[in-house]
């Protein structure tokens, strides 16, 4: 499967080599408001990361996340790694997936020989669990289009899967700025819930990602990713991120107000808002693909869908100069 992600300039760049300027790169869920981490002691990258700081980064995180124990939690080096293990973590005979949604899991789970089936509403998803060994995947918030779906809907969703003695997945990579998650209800054996830490911070680049699911799960993966999973730097620099509550009170207003400028702006250009979150936004349009071109060929890279040709979907951005040349090229549009 050839998967489509954002933040792939390296791609903008070979179909778009008449543009030699910098890139404007709208094309992630990465929130553009980087956190300011302390300067790290030298000592971090001479030598292995200890044991005390990932099992301390381990209790950050459960106190983060709202599973309290840190035997819930696994770290790994971003949460594309963990996605890519579940076929093997989870016994199952076919795969439920909530969608459209985030591609990589039905890629995960297909090259691993188990067949996937897209679901297109709630509603039918509800009644999949009564089937034996069979694997769920919600993307929650969702993955282009920001659907939430009700806390007591999904308490009662987890309860059926556990139940029934199968697995369900929860994405919540988007939720920090968005809610209520569910990992309050684990250790459930039925749950695992996969939490991103770069798109949140800003830093993407680090790779950390956090599983949350059953001590026995749990271990298994922590056996599979093998020793230092996470590199010294990201473990300290995750610990003290994750601890700043009034760094994420104050983000969370400025991405507000950011969010609400850039859906005025492109309705304003007769873009009609689908939804998104407080990291992306995604927006329908009639001609979605030559305004993706047009963009694209002035150096402004934002994220279209194969099945869908009529969507695109923007990062927030915050300077001026990106608002005012964003602007330009929209108007320049004939």
């Amino acid at each position: 499967m050839n998967i489509q992600h954002g933040g792939n300039l390296d791609q903008a760049k070979k179909l778009f080599p008449e543009v030699t300027g910098s890139w404007l790169d709208l094309s992630t869920g990465i929130n553009p408001y980087s956190y300011p981490f302390s300067s790290l002691d030298i000592s971090l990258y001479e030598k292995l990361p200890s044991y005390s700081h990932e099992e301390n980064l381990r209790q950050i995180a459960a106190d983060y996340y709202g599973c309290k124990n840190k035997s819930c939690v696994a770290l790994a080096p971003g949460t594309q790694i963990l996605i890519s293990l579940m076929p093997t973590v989870l016994n199952a005979k076919e795969v439920y997936v909530l969608y459209p949604t985030y591609e990589e899991y039905i890629s995960s789970w297909w090259q691993a020989g188990v067949k996937v089936t897209r679901v297109v509403n709630f509603e039918d998803f509800e009644t999949l669990c009564l089937q034996k060994n069979v694997v769920g995947v919600i993307c929650n918030p969702n993955n282009p289009d920001g659907r939430k779906i009700d806390i007591a809907r999904l308490e009662s969703l987890i309860k059926k899967w556990s139940v029934s003695g199968n697995h369900l997945i929860l994405d919540e990579a988007y939720m920090d700025f968005s809610g209520q998650s569910m990992a309050y209800l684990l250790p459930s054996p039925g749950l695992l819930v996969l939490r991103s830490f770069g798109k949140t911070f800003g830093l993407a680049g680090l790779r950390v990602g956090f599983l949350l699911a059953s001590p026995e799960i749990v271990q298994r993966i922590r056996y599979m990713l093998g020793l230092w999973p996470v590199n010294g730097p990201a473990l300290q620099i995750a610990a003290e991120a994750l601890q700043d509550g009034l760094w994420k009170i104050e983000t969370e207003k400025k991405l507000r107000i950011q969010q609400k400028r850039l859906d005025a702006f492109l309705q304003s250009h007769s873009f009609n808002l689908v939804g998104g979150t407080l990291l992306f936004r995604l927006f329908y349009h009639r001609s979605a693909n030559d305004i993706w071109k047009h963009l694209a060929s002035h150096g402004i890279w934002v994220r279209k869908f194969d099945y869908n040709h009529n969507w695109l979907r923007f990062g927030l951005l915050y300077r001026q100069a990106d608002w005012q040349r964003l602007e330009a090229v929209l108007l320049s549009i004939s």
